[in-house]
């Protein structure tokens, strides 16, 4: 059992699911209770799209090993990451319940009550994360992110320049850095780390965005204008980009380019006549042309 449970968890690790899928149905067909094969089979439905199926195969797993803190952290994770985030906050609670010192799970309760806007609660799990792993350039990472959402922008330098010295290619820490000099209202600073960001990772939509946004307050709208293009060439329809795409155009004295992008942005149809000549649409509201 250990050597095909084994084979099986090497299949998924080298990402070959269905191998890996075939390989703990096998197991289960032996052994039906083996809490292991269990949890890593419902990790892996999840992984294939089925996350329903792998949070009912996790729960299993743990009636069977109440005391599996990896188990209730992963089924953290599917909840999480299919948008369940109370679900995910008790059960990465249950983890922790059961292994107080599991770091990973200190900083997965840690990212849920930030996404939940639960900055003060984020704060102190993530900071449990990092006494546990010191060298865990994510936790420090994250607690600057969470530092700067509590209006703290001074020692959200101090963490994230932690996570730059434990990971010199970290895209997001960069970015995080960038945002935090803006916020310091220093834009020199700020727009070298959103570029050091971009250099690193060039898919990164919200920092072109936040360059954009630096380069305007600088008063550098050309910068601006084609910092906005390049994050919609990776997001398409942000609205908000879009919105201050079209503001910095007309700041740059292009009033009939800019109105066009500020209108796509609050979805506004353009002028227009119907087939009948009878009606003109504007925005969304129609009229009669008789009514003017």
């Amino acid at each position: 059992m250990d050597e095909a449970l084994n084979t099986a968890i090497q299949y998924h690790s080298n990402g070959q699911l269905n191998e890996a899928s075939e390989a703990y149905q096998k197991l289960l067909t032996i052994n039906p209770d083996s809490p292991d094969a269990l949890h890593f089979f419902g990790v892996l439905n999840h992984q294939m799209g089925k996350s329903t199926e792998g949070i009912d195969l996790i729960k299993r797993a743990l009636s069977l090993r109440p005391s599996y803190p990896e188990a209730y952290s992963n089924l953290g994770n599917i909840f999480r990451e299919t948008g369940n985030l109370e679900n995910a906050v008790s059960s990465y609670r249950e983890a922790l319940s059961v292994a107080p010192d599991y770091a990973e799970a200190h900083y997965n309760l840690g990212q849920t009550q930030r996404a939940l806007g639960n900055f003060e609660k984020a704060l102190p799990s993530l900071q449990e994360a990092v006494k546990l792993a010191p060298d865990f350039p994510e936790g420090h990472n994250e607690i600057g992110a969470v530092l700067r959402d509590l209006e703290r922008p001074e020692e959200a330098l101090q963490s994230l320049q932690t996570a730059l010295s434990l990971r010199p290619d970290f895209a997001e820490a960069y970015s995080n850095l960038g945002s935090t000099y803006a916020d310091l209202d220093t834009l020199d600073s700020a727009v070298i780390n959103f570029q050091k960001a971009i250099a690193l990772d060039p898919n990164l939509a919200d920092t072109h965005t936040n360059l954009g946004n630096t380069f305007r307050d600088l008063g550098y709208f050309m910068d601006a204008i084609e910092s906005y293009n390049k994050s919609l060439s990776v997001q398409p329809n942000d609205k908000e980009t879009l919105y201050l795409l079209g503001n910095t155009l007309l700041d740059a004295g292009h009033h009939k380019e800019g109105l066009k992008y500020q209108r796509e942005a609050r979805g506004v149809i353009e002028f227009g006549i119907d087939e009948t000549d009878e009606y003109e649409i504007v925005g969304k509201a129609i009229r009669n042309k008789n009514d003017d």
